[in-house]
């Protein structure tokens, strides 16, 4: 059967080093005594979760197997950290090593981070990274706790949460944490075999789920897990009628879901599902991918995260001795796209559910560019594009990738929306511009705060309030109109000025262009919203075009003659206004949502918001609102003047007049 993308090495036969299942035999499982602060089960319970049911030959994999380990009923830890507070129990058959599924789709922790996570599980404490902890009693319930936030409380049905017991419990032998680790996943499995919640089969639980099911499978040869794991894999593998080439719609959840299907089916030497997933997977990272390496999540931040599953995948992928250049080649093309969303201080821009933070160690190992602001300047190459746009919706310009002391370090984006369909981390920030400058956060991005549904700021700083652009009030909207760029352009190779234009068209009978130019000589940025309005009809109240600037925590300011002036330490940025509408300044305050802004995850931090409004005649009719942004250092003076010609500026002794930009 021909697959896009792939050719295989061998047909149907398993690599080496993949062991098939072998049924346990003889006694039931013997759980091992629960570590420090573990709750200790009744006898009642552990009976229950002791009894293994019988292995039925169907979910035997067909490959050559591989002989089961010899049981080893007293093994000792490598060290007295690890060592359990109680003597262990028998137990059948612990591991020698890790199997080979599991190296390829959850590469080890450090040691540090295994050991402590694995002694947390031990002591009934989850770590659920992002989502919070969860409190782990003998036999779970599942359900959300109050330490767990929406996405955590999802999460525990992930289960690969629990994967450090197995790591550590086979790295240094101790049969207590794989027996936990075996217990959990049963009682997860037992007490799932009915009717299940959506979200517990969601893509990004059931994949990683799967993951964790066919890893322990393999390492542990337990017909009871590997049952659970094929019974995932049927869910799991999406059933397009004709594999997609591109899977319009697609986000990273759905790539864990066919990564773990894909992995099951390899094992288990299913090929018509093996070669199934392996399409989908394929169409999936092409759907959340765009040709130029920009994602379709609205978030530069998923970009990398994306780039992490890429690299399961191929490992996968060779673990079930297949080529993937294709995927490879995917990664790569995100590496351009991510260097041009990092600001002059070498941290993400933060946009849609983006954090402020430099680049992880292993991203992008090997390419030039991502090495140099990974490094912060200090090795590999820097990219040549200063000015550049991308499908998933971004525009980024600079005023250059090495500024000489004491000059211009300018970076700014512009959001509009994607070729795509947006996604859940994807937030209503179109037209929305962020500018960082002389090393300070100007004009930013309120970030994703975190994932709980039930909390007002979420869905605050996902919203067009929260963002710096611009809101229409008392109508009726169509965000899927979308927010589209009509105009690019950009003269940087000989120092010229960035040009760029995106149209809202989601305001229904108002319709409101915005127009950045960012003039390189003087270093400063023009937006000009212009606004086209018609009739708001008889009875219909009054409609208020609104601009919102979201000013960063850790900023002062001043208004004198009408020129707003941003200040941190001795550095400035003057914001000159034409057109209706005089300042307003909102700050953080504990009544209301506006103006916060995450610091770290599930930390918000007051900013404030400038504000002006320009209110529309009944008639409709166009109007135009002129800003200029000025960075600066507190010794200089920067007029500018906003007049029929265009905007004014001298700076160093330099006067230069640029129309005003349009659509």
């Amino acid at each position: 059967m021909l697959l896009v993308g792939r050719v295989w090495r061998s047909t149907g036969v398993r690599s080496a080093g993949t062991a098939t299942l072998v049924a346990v035999t003889g006694a039931a499982l013997l759980l091992a005594a629960p570590g420090a602060g573990a709750v200790d089960p009744s006898p009642s319970a552990t009976a229950s979760a002791t009894a293994s049911p019988s292995p039925s030959a169907s979910v035997t994999p067909t490959a050559t197997p591989t002989p089961t380990p010899t049981p080893t009923p007293t093994a000792t830890p490598a060290s007295s950290a690890d060592t359990p507070s109680a003597p262990a129990a028998p137990v059948v058959a612990l591991p020698k090593e890790l199997g080979s599924w599991c190296l390829a789709m959850f590469p080890p922790l450090r040691p540090g981070v295994e050991r402590n996570r694995a002694q947390d599980l031990m002591n009934g404490k989850v770590n659920l990274n992002n989502g919070g902890t969860y409190t782990l009693t003998e036999h779970p319930n599942w359900r959300p706790q109050a330490t767990s936030d929406t996405s955590g409380d999802r999460h525990v049905n992930s289960l690969n949460w629990a994967l450090p017991l197995l790591y550590r419990g086979v790295h240094k032998q101790i049969p207590s944490m794989v027996d936990r680790f075996r217990q959990i996943l049963t009682y997860w499995i037992e007490d799932h075999k009915g009717a299940r919640s959506y979200w517990v089969n969601a893509s990004i639980y059931g994949g990683l789920r799967t993951q964790t099911l066919v890893c322990a499978a393999q390492t542990l040869n337990d017909p009871v897990i590997a049952e659970a794991a094929a019974s995932d894999a049927t869910r799991m593998v999406s059933r397009y009628q004709v594999a997609p080439v591109v899977a319009i719609g697609a986000n990273n959840t759905d790539l864990i879901r066919q990564t773990g299907a894909f992995a099951e089916a390899c094992w288990r030497g299913d090929i018509e599902r093996r070669d199934r997933a392996w399409a989908n997977l394929v169409g999936v990272a092409n759907g959340i991918i765009h040709k130029d390496g920009s994602d379709v999540e609205g978030s530069p931040g998923y970009a990398t995260y994306i780039e992490n599953l890429l690299r399961d995948v191929e490992r996968t992928a060779t673990t079930c001795q297949l080529i993937s250049e294709n995927i490879a080649a995917l990664r790569g093309s995100l590496y351009d796209f991510v260097s041009q969303s990092m600001r002059p201080d070498f941290k993400l821009a933060s946009i849609g559910d983006t954090l402020n933070e430099s680049l992880s160690k292993s991203f992008g190992a090997g390419d030039p560019r991502v090495e140099w602001v990974r490094s912060g300047g200090t090795s590999g190459t820097p990219p040549t594009q200063i000015y550049s746009n991308y499908d998933g919706g971004y525009t980024f310009g600079r005023s250059g990738w090495q500024p000489q002391p004491g000059g211009f370090d300018t970076f700014y984006s512009l959001r509009s929306s994607s070729t795509r369909p947006a996604t859940p981390h994807a937030h209503d920030d179109g037209g929305s511009l962020t500018i960082y400058s002389r090393g300070v956060d100007w004009i930013g991005d309120p970030g994703p705060y975190r994932y709980e549904n039930s909390s007002p700021l979420r869905a605050f700083v996902k919203s067009r309030n929260a963002h710096s652009s611009f809101t229409v009030s008392n109508i009726a909207r169509n965000k899927y109109a979308g927010v589209r760029r009509t105009t690019s352009g950009s003269t940087w190779q000989t120092g010229g000025n960035d040009n760029t234009c995106v149209r809202d068209s989601t305001w229904g009978t108002v319709q409101v262009t915005r127009c950045v130019s960012y003039i390189r000589s003087v270093d400063a940025i023009v937006v000009v919203d212009y606004v086209n309005a018609g009739n708001r009809g008889k009875g219909k109240a009054r409609r208020v075009v609104t601009e919102r600037w979201q000013l960063p925590p850790g900023l002062t300011a001043e208004n004198v003659n009408d020129v707003f002036t941003i200040a941190s330490g001795n550095k400035r940025m003057d914001v000159y206004k034409a057109g209706e509408g005089g300042w307003k300044v909102t700050t953080a305050g504990p009544t209301s949502s506006q103006g916060w802004f995450t610091g770290s995850w599930g930390v918000k931090v007051p900013g404030a918001v400038l504000l002006r409004a320009l209110e529309l005649p009944k008639t409709g009719g166009t109007a135009q609102m002129v800003t200029v942004f000025v960075p600066r250092t507190e010794a200089e003076s920067v007029p500018v003047v906003i007049d029929a010609s265009g905007v004014t500026i001298t700076r160093n002794g330099r006067t230069v007049t640029t129309p005003l930009p349009a659509p």
